[in-house]
């Protein structure tokens, strides 16, 4: 009889063990979509504000001697905005926390720098004067500095 317990108890601890290294393994591979899915939403961004600011940098440039292209800037602005509201949607696993903070912090201050610079268009138009003083296009180098480290999460 002592044999029997002793089996069964060997039994259910392997049972119980064989559960917790799949649970395991469960686990590793969600963090592991979780970040793929971050890195892919995170370099999504980075792409789509930093064309969308090289865009406005050529149409700012362009409206200051044509004031028929501001509203082409008011739907880059828009366009920036909406990317900026997508991206504070999304939530860093643990192993990017620090690049998403740079990001994020990053992020707010384009959303106020734009928000910024579309009401001076809308008080004084564009000039060359009022888009260099926005900061826009360093701020989307930062943002772009960004893509390699985030791109390096991908093979942790």
């Amino acid at each position: 009889m002592p044999r029997q317990k002793r089996t069964r108890k060997i039994m259910m601890t392997a049972i119980i063990v064989s559960s917790m290294l799949l649970m395991s393994a469960c686990s590793i591979v969600e963090q592991a979509n979780q970040s793929l899915n971050y890195v892919s939403g995170a370099t999504d961004y980075i792409e789509q504000v930093s064309s969308a600011g090289t865009e406005l940098q050529q149409l700012a440039s362009d409206a200051v001697n044509n004031p028929g292209v501001t509203g082409q800037i008011q739907e880059k602005i828009d366009l920036i905005q909406a990317e900026a509201a997508e991206f504070s949607q999304l939530s860093a696993p643990a192993i990017g926390e620090n690049i998403h903070e740079n990001l994020v912090s990053y992020n707010n201050q384009l959303t106020e720098v734009v928000n910024q610079f579309e009401t001076t268009i809308a008080e004084q138009g564009v000039t060359a004067e009022n888009w260099e003083k926005t900061g826009i296009p360093e701020l989307i180098n930062n943002i772009n500095s960004l893509k390699d480290p985030l791109s390096g999460l991908q093979n942790e």
